[in-house]
């Protein structure tokens, strides 16, 4: 095998986070699919004035998605397989057998990096996003029926048809009860008006209740 042909793809995470997952087979298999996820976003300057990605309003509207804004935390440290066993269910309700996972910074979309397999159990997810906690990142199966999109460690975005969105949340992380706790945790970690900043973007397409 050629390096050319390898699997073995650069992809900026915490390797021994990533235990139980590995890449999807073929580098050219890989850079289509990290070439599908970034279809689905855009690029745009962040506080900090460098450039990051987010879920693309094009996409939300072209296909009547719904978003709910999280906190990273949550998605890390709230008893992470309790939170994603909805998930999990949802999709294999719906004859996925896994996920897809890649790095999705503003400034590595012309670079190959890699997209890993996960395996549909809630606390491989988990890790997944414990793993990719320091860079932009994103979560989707391969139909890209929905996805998580996530900024470094500050916030994640659950996007996706309504009705997929509320069987795959659990209720406490519906609406407008988590939007309230992703605004005091952004306001007080990084300033007065940080949430207020991000919330534009997205307001049109967030999840009510």
């Amino acid at each position: 095998m050629t390096q050319e042909d390898s699997d073995d793809l650069p992809g900026p995470c915490v390797e021994e986070c990533m235990v139980g997952m590995a890449h999807i087979r073929g580098r050219a298999a890989q850079m289509a699919l990290r070439d599908k996820a970034y279809e689905m976003l855009e690029v745009h300057t962040t506080p900090s004035g460098l450039p990051g990605t987010r879920l693309s309003n094009v996409w939300l509207g072209d296909h009547a998605w719904r978003v709910q804004l999280l906190q990273h935390w949550n998605i890390r440290n709230f008893d992470p397989p309790e939170m994603f066993e909805p998930l999990v269910a949802a999709l294999k309700r719906r004859g996925i057998t896994h996920l897809c996972g890649t790095y999705v910074s503003a400034e590595g979309i012309t670079s190959p990096t890699a997209v890993w397999h996960i395996p549909l159990e809630a606390a491989l997810i988990s890790s997944f996003f414990e793993a990719h906690r320091y860079g932009f990142h994103m979560l989707f199966p391969e139909d890209r029926s929905f996805a998580i999109h996530a900024p470094e460690d500050v916030r994640a975005a659950f996007a996706g048809p309504e009705a997929f969105l509320r069987e795959a949340l659990l209720p406490e992380f519906q609406g407008e009860a988590a939007l309230a706790d992703l605004k005091d945790y952004m306001d007080h970690d990084f300033g007065e008006g940080a949430f207020a900043e991000m919330l534009p973007h997205y307001a049109p397409f967030l999840l009510e209740g």
